[in-house]
């Protein structure tokens, strides 16, 4: 691991900056808060302590983690400490989460996103003080917390009588110990080949206390041959469970009265499984019994995942289905072992408790389910895009109770931002986000009224709005012709009339609208660029020689916020800048840039004034992109943004992601990029910035696009509401 990753995890939370810090840059104080969605993104995995109160954490595949609040009835979030400088933040995504029975105060997170070559090596991190403040150790691996599987566990754990001794199962490394707690780890063995292990199971009642508990179990991910496997030495050998069935992928297992019960799949998930079961596992005996509740049959097809036993009243378990698209998800709930189950979901209601989007969608991904220990009736399950809570899981529906679900994430934020569009007018900021489309936001501290931008159409790359008609907007998204306009600042959408073959077989990519609100110009994946004058009912070819990318790395056109036949291009992935000056109509090569940069911004007010974030510094254009320089001072610059003047200032406050002075933060510039404050400290790095952007009615507030932690809110300290 890096070493300024290492640092600054050892040091998050004790102190609020490094003395090298204090002296780059003047700071200002800022208060920083999420702006209010509630959920949005894929909660993994959820664990309660198996004695402490109310002491539950949910992780997340690329929002950190969180520690619930019962007494705010809200998530706290535990892991804001990542820069994306060294990718540190692909440790925003968690595989997996452990705590320690027999200490509350402990907890432990396997972090890591993705296991491809390029990606950045995984860590383990520890927490003394349930998430406060953190410590760390690299891994030799990689982990795929955002891959196929991440809904299985848990992987990691900490031995129930021995708190020295942690195992994690990786995502294709094979099983891992250790027996410092999670100081340092050493391949375990004694499990076939290098593959993914899907969960590691402890049997408490196997040991005593002072001693490493000898019973443990452990799920392979892949391969032909046995999937469940039994240590009866604390983990030294390793055979497989001797009767099993064939083909069994398991993604949750718990112990109940003696018995091992398994929620199993065909495939890893969350997409994809289309087939799986129930089964339990009676040790003393070697006994299997399949205790299926609804076996998957014709364009009925799912598997099984989310499991939780109630510790207090043996074979009592509830078991969620997975991927059951045709008839939707169920949780099932057996009093006898698997011998009944009654389905809850179809006798309950769900309360959107205060978050009007999720009323459009319905559950999907309940990959995971956690019961409250101390209250039996609590249960838990969680969603593609956040967790759900109740009760009344013990509730006699056969008698016609009904169950009363509320969807409980307030503090919890986790969606995906690709824009954010702060307009002169109008609600004070609209943005586009992953999945969910994109939001009209008037009050921040409450999720939007509206919901989602209608007409609904999935995930939303780009918006943009016209300098000079604020009102006037264009989005590009998922829908039928990849995009929509609006007349009224984002309260009503209305689909494009038509769509490039590029668009509809490539990807929406990214519009932008001209300052005056009447041409729109359009880059859609694997294409050129196009340009409209109807709102998108017909389109024509630009001439252009350039060709989008078909990945995942979408970029666009941005407008001239002060001459509408203006516009330009930045191509990340090659460096070449593009303008036009006919108002999309041709684009010509002007400059050669680095590759790998941020998002192009055009100053507002200024014709031809443009500002590029690099990795090697921020660069500044005034002719309209014939020439960039680089501006002193700033080191590095991942995203850059405008806001409200500075009060006596003519030209906008600028806004940086990066780093001056040898400091990563979040600066503001009141003086056009000639200096810098520090606006924000160690507490605040939020991972990996995918925009930002200032509000040009109120001086000094910044909105900030996260890649997995949604929206935040920074203001000076004396000015926050």
């Amino acid at each position: 691991m890096n070493r300024r990753f290492a640092a600054r995890i050892l040091l998050a939370g004790l102190a609020p900056l490094a003395s090298a810090a204090a002296a780059a840059a003047p700071f200002q104080a800022y208060t920083w808060r999420n702006l209010a969605i509630h959920g949005g993104g894929y909660v993994t995995g959820l664990v309660y302590h198996p004695s402490e109160p109310d002491l539950l954490y949910a992780r997340t595949d690329v929002g950190g983690a969180y520690r619930w609040d019962a007494a705010r009835r809200a998530w706290r979030p535990i892991t804001d400490i990542f820069s994306r400088a060294g990718g540190d933040s692909d440790l925003d995504g968690v595989l997996s989460l452990a705590l320690d029975p027999r200490d509350p105060d402990k907890v432990y997170l396997a972090c890591g996103e993705y296991t491809s070559e390029r990606a950045h090596p995984a860590a383990v991190l520890w927490s003394a003080d349930r998430g406060r403040t953190w410590g760390a150790t690299a891994l030799p691996f990689r982990l795929g917390a955002n891959e196929d599987g991440r809904g299985a566990g848990e992987r990691l754990a900490v031995d129930p009588h021995d708190g020295r001794v942690l195992f994690l199962g990786t995502s294709r490394d094979g099983l891992w110990a250790s027996t410092d707690a999670g100081r340092h780890w050493r391949a375990a063995g004694g499990l076939p080949g290098r593959q993914g292990i899907t969960f590691v199971l402890f049997d408490a009642a196997s040991g005593a206390d002072g001693r490493p508990t000898p019973v443990i179990y452990a799920g392979l991910a892949e391969g032909a041959g046995p999937a469940l496997f039994r240590s009866a030495d604390g983990g030294g050998t390793w055979a497989p469970v001797a009767g099993q069935p064939a083909g069994l992928l398991v993604q949750h297992a718990a112990l109940s009265g003696g018995a091992l019960y398994l929620a199993a799949g065909n495939g890893l998930g969350p997409n994809g499984v289309t087939g799986g079961a129930v089964w339990r596992f009676q040790p003393a005996a070697g006994r299997w019994r399949d205790v299926t509740p609804v076996r998957p049959a014709g364009a009925d097809r799912f598997g099984y995942a989310g499991l939780a036993a109630d510790p207090a009243r043996p074979g009592t378990l509830f078991v969620s289905t997975l991927d059951r698209w045709a008839r939707g998800d169920e949780i099932f709930r057996t009093e006898d072992g698997g011998a009944s189950w009654v389905p809850l979901l179809a006798a309950s209601s769900l309360d959107p408790a205060g978050t009007p989007y999720v009323s459009a969608l319905r559950p999907h991904w309940i990959s995971d389910l956690a019961l409250d220990p101390r209250h039996p009736g609590r249960l838990w399950f969680v969603t593609g895009y956040g967790v759900w809570t109740t009760e009344q899981a013990r509730a006699d529906v056969s008698r016609g109770e009904r169950l009363s679900w509320a969807f409980a994430d307030s503090g919890l934020e986790e969606t995906v931002v690709d824009e954010l569009v702060s307009p002169a007018e109008g609600a004070p900021l609209l943005s586009a986000v992953g999945d969910l489309g994109g939001f009209r936001h008037e009050d921040f501290a409450a999720s939007p009224a509206a919901g989602m931008f209608r007409p609904f159409a999935g995930g939303c790359p780009g918006l943009s709005a016209a300098a000079g008609e604020p009102r006037r907007m264009v989005r590009t998204d998922q829908g039928p012709t990849r995009g929509a306009v609006s007349d009224d600042g984002g309260l009503s959408w209305r689909n494009f009339g038509s769509a490039p073959a590029e668009a509809r077989e490539f990807g929406a990519g990214i519009a932008a609208i001209a300052a005056d609100g009447r041409r729109i110009v359009w880059l859609p994946k694997g294409s050129g660029p196009f340009y409209s004058d109807d709102d998108g009912s017909s389109w024509r070819r630009s001439r252009a020689a350039l060709v989008s990318t078909r990945t995942w790395k979408t970029y666009g056109p941005v407008a001239d916020p002060a001459n509408p036949r203006r516009f330009y291009l930045y191509d990340p992935l090659s460096g070449a800048f593009y303008a036009s000056a006919d108002g999309g109509e041709s684009f010509g090569q002007t400059a050669a840039l680095p590759a790998g940069g941020g998002l192009l911004r055009a100053e507002p007010g200024a014709e031809g004034r443009l500002w590029l974030p690099l990795e090697g510094g921020l660069r500044l254009s005034e002719d309209g992109g014939r020439t960039f320089r680089p501006l002193p001072g700033v080191a590095t610059a991942y995203q850059v943004g405008f806001g409200a003047p500075a009060p006596g200032a003519r030209r906008p406050a600028v806004y940086l992601d990066g780093e001056v002075g040898g400091v990563g933060a979040f600066f503001r510039s009141d003086d056009g990029g000639r200096t810098w404050v520090r606006i924000s400290d160690e507490r605040i790095r939020l991972g990996y910035i995918r925009t930002l952007a200032g509000d040009p009615r109120a001086y000094g507030r910044i909105y900030v696009g996260t890649s997995g932690r949604g929206i935040f809110v920074g203001e000076p300290a004396a000015a926050a509401r």
